[in-house]
């Protein structure tokens, strides 16, 4: 990435250095989520340019250095992206991904990403990915299965018994299975008719169309409650807060996922006397990390992958992603 609003390009970059608490990974794959298509259009996060996206990535480790002993050559790791100081009150209370001194976040900001042959990481980052689970579902717990994983707890007593996914994408298909297997009668809220059926396929009891005038009465009436006992928001629109606060009932929970530049439609009033509970969540805990790879090596999540792209047709890959694809894209940077 050169420049915002622009094509990424392909070069040729030097091997990076590690220290000696870092490791070389190799990379296999990386997955493509709207955090990238963010930075490519010039907000969210804004790295130093020339930046190398790509935070969902899996591979295998090429080289340690002389302090780690977490993992070796050969093995196949996963990155908790987060690069954090590990001495401030975030870090000591186990919750990195909001360290008050970030060092950087891998793909995304001071740690160059992996839509590249190579991309290093802190040993402490890195975590081994089960053989049995391929790297193109692994690289995609890093973001989309952590996010829904650390969204479900975040949600923690107030999900209840009845949640509802606005936006059935990655990140929302993933919180789709989680709260299947726990026993949450789940509804699915988006615009595409093929992702609501991918909803369906992951355990939801109900679909609806978002657009739909009817869609907020439809959904109040499956709770059983006057509106749903926790609400899981994986847009971020203003538009996409509104329908979350029509659609949770009072004293309910609204847990904010999706990020976007947009004011919530939403007042002061409202939240105060329908006592409503709006909770950011922000990728994820390592060890929301650990549960997110032993949930993938269970079964227990499948994230689904929709397409397949190698490096040399990553613009086409994330034009797939901008259509609107029915699950996660993937980079394939080298093939297993």
């Amino acid at each position: 990435m050169r420049a915002v609003q622009a094509p990424l390009i392909l070069e040729d970059l030097p091997k990076p250095k590690i220290g000696p608490d870092e490791v070389l990974v190799e990379t296999r794959t990386s997955g493509i989520c709207g955090t990238d298509l963010h930075m490519l259009a010039g907000h969210g996060y804004v790295p130093d340019l020339p930046h190398v996206l790509g935070h969902e990535p899996a591979g295998v480790v090429a080289e340690c250095g002389r302090n780690v002993t977490s993992v070796r050559p050969g093995d196949r790791v996963v990155p908790h992206l987060f690069v954090a100081c590990e001495h401030c009150y975030y870090c000591r209370t186990g919750r990195q991904q909001q360290c008050a001194e970030l060092r950087g976040i891998i793909g995304v900001l001071a740690y160059q990403g992996a839509f590249a042959e190579y991309f290093k990481a802190p040993g402490k980052n890195l975590y081994r990915l089960p053989d049995c689970v391929p790297f193109d579902a692994g690289g995609l717990m890093a973001d989309a299965v952590v996010t829904a994983v650390h969204a479900t707890r975040r949600a923690g007593s107030a999900m209840g018994e009845s949640a509802l996914v606005v936006g059935a994408g990655g990140v929302g298909q993933i919180l789709i299975q989680l709260l299947a297997a726990s026993g949450v009668r789940v509804v699915a809220a988006d615009l595409s008719p093929a992702k609501l059926g991918i909803a369906l396929d992951f355990g939801a009891k109900l679909v609806v169309d978002a657009s739909d005038p009817g869609a907020v009465v439809t959904i109040k009436d499956f709770s059983g409650t006057g509106g749903m006992t926790c609400v899981f928001n994986c847009v971020g629109t203003s538009q996409s807060m509104r329908f979350s606060a029509d659609c949770v009932m009072r004293c309910g929970r609204i847990v904010a996922i999706g990020e976007e530049p947009q004011d919530p439609r939403l007042d002061t009033i409202e939240i105060a006397q329908k006592e409503l509970e709006i909770v950011g969540s922000r990728n994820g805990t390592r060890q929301d990390m650990v549960d997110s790879i032993r949930l993938v090596e269970a079964g227990i999540v499948k994230p689904l992958v929709a397409a397949r792209f190698s490096i040399d047709n990553i613009n086409q890959a994330f034009d797939c992603v901008r259509r609107g694809a029915l699950g996660r894209v993937v980079v394939v940077v080298k093939e297993p």
